[in-house]
């Protein structure tokens, strides 16, 4: 099996193949990075709930073309997913060794080849004038579900084992 080394692993696995749409310069700001924290902080039950945290009211508080909003929002939120899940996959990529990082970068490439795919068919089978939101959160949803995957499974690796390893008493 190819081994990737640890520092390009993150950026490979979101620099080749397919990409959900992502907005130039779409930059995270710091009270949805907070907002969505604060939401993933109460406990794994809520945080599948977490996902349109930011979006729905900002949705909600819009002014103008619902169609428009619903686009910005939804990237909006998306930005913050989308670095919780670099953020985790880097966590995780530090617990692997290289055939490991290398079979997981493969199983997030095909993840997100997926994403597109299901995104893409989700908006096509919508009228167009809805089209583009529906697949706007779509790729929200996916993404969000995603990171937290990730950081769930990066977070169950990280934990230390005992301090002293368990001794046979004979």
């Amino acid at each position: 099996m190819r081994q990737i080394p640890l520092p390009t692993f993150a950026l490979l696995i979101f620099a080749c193949g397919p990409t959900l749409a992502q907005a130039p310069g779409n930059a995270v700001q710091p009270g949805d990075r907070l907002q969505v924290a604060a939401c993933v902080r109460q406990g794994p039950a809520a945080s599948a709930a977490c996902v349109g945290s930011v979006a729905v009211p900002c949705v909600r508080s819009a002014s103008g073309d619902r169609r428009d909003a619903e686009i910005a929002c939804a990237r909006r939120e998306e930005a913050v997913w989308r670095e919780r899940l670099v953020l985790a996959t880097q966590m995780l990529g530090r617990t692997l060794d290289a055939g490991g990082r290398s079979q997981f970068a493969a199983l997030q490439l095909a993840w997100e080849g997926f994403a597109v795919q299901k995104c893409a068919f989700y908006g096509s089978a919508q009228v167009p004038a809805r089209s583009a939101g529906l697949r706007a959160g779509c790729e929200l949803r996916e993404i969000g579900q995603r990171a937290l995957e990730v950081e769930r499974f990066a977070a169950g690796r990280n934990r230390r084992p005992p301090a002293r390893p368990p001794q046979i008493i004979r």
